[in-house]
């Protein structure tokens, strides 16, 4: 419906977790249902500090998570990163994010991602922003020109969303998983729902729908049939989207290219660090 697509843009409204600080000093007493040293597993030992780690905030640090990108993108990236046929990005490059400290991920961040030609289908562009909104940090968003169409839409900007842009229109999604579809066709001021718009009429049904996340689950383990999000589609789309944290990692403006099959940086050797991790004594696999 909309042509050639030409960049694909992704925002997430995370973290909602604390990030973007130093870690604090001096220890508290472990909680005596929480055994300190297998929660901390392969990472290297710390003290426990409530309220940091433990038990939802270890998103944003290095060592436990892999900040709003590992985190949301597996979601809000699955469906473009099916109906675009990804596949291995040839260049990632951490764009720009706000102030940067050595063991959690910034408050907000822009990544590029470049994939080369697929399947017939053109060369096309990946931004990745994340930063949480009601934070005093104002996040990076995709710019004014791009998004003006789905502001006056929706009245705002979603905290969360794709947008692919084609060379005939474009298609937008106002949420993290992709159930709702709005399109624009150049020349048009407005999104329009892609249940209504005419564009969308004649496109045949092509996808199984689901019967549900849980229904899916039993039927594979029952019948054998795969789910939709089977691992063979799921762990492919995480290996790709890391590579954005491993590329936040190298540093802010270096343009990190990449070779997935063989899992390395041709330009950047120092990416391989962030590749795989160190064990802590006792816990390597």
């Amino acid at each position: 419906m909309i042509g050639a697509p030409k960049e694909l843009h992704v925002w997430s409204n995370r973290p909602i977790w604390p990030q973007g600080f130093d870690r604090p000093t001096g220890e508290d007493p472990v909680p005596a249902e929480l055994d300190w040293d297998a929660w901390l597993g392969p990472a290297a030992k710390r003290p426990y500090k409530k309220g940091i780690y433990h038990t939802f905030a270890w998103r944003g640090w290095f060592d436990f998570g892999t900040g709003a990108l590992g985190d949301m993108a597996c979601h809000t990236v699955n469906m473009p990163f099916r109906a675009l046929k990804l596949g291995y990005p040839n260049v990632v490059e951490y764009e720009m994010g706000s102030r940067f400290y050595p063991e959690t991920f910034p408050k907000t961040s822009r990544i590029r991602f470049e994939f080369p030609e697929r399947e017939g289908l053109p060369p096309l562009k990946f931004w990745w922003y994340d930063g949480n909104p009601d934070d005093a940090l104002k996040p990076l968003r995709p710019d004014a020109g791009r998004t003006k169409e789905i502001i006056v839409t929706q009245g705002n900007l979603p905290g969360s969303g794709a947008l692919i842009v084609g060379e005939k229109g474009n298609l937008f999604s106002p949420d993290d998983y992709g159930a709702k579809f709005y399109l624009s066709m150049k020349g048009e001021e407005e999104y329009k729902s892609g249940d209504n718009h005419d564009a969308c009429k004649n496109v045949p049904q092509t996808i199984e729908r689901s019967p549900g996340h849980m229904q899916e689950w039993f039927r594979m383990m029952k019948e054998g049939k795969p789910a939709y999000s089977n691992f063979d589609i799921a762990a492919y789309l995480t290996e790709i989207i890391l590579l954005g944290c491993v590329a936040l990692r190298v540093g802010e403006g270096k343009r990190m290219e990449w070779d997935g099959p063989n899992m390395k940086s041709p330009n950047l050797p120092e990416a391989a660090q962030f590749v795989k991790r160190e064990y802590r004594s006792g816990w390597a696999p």
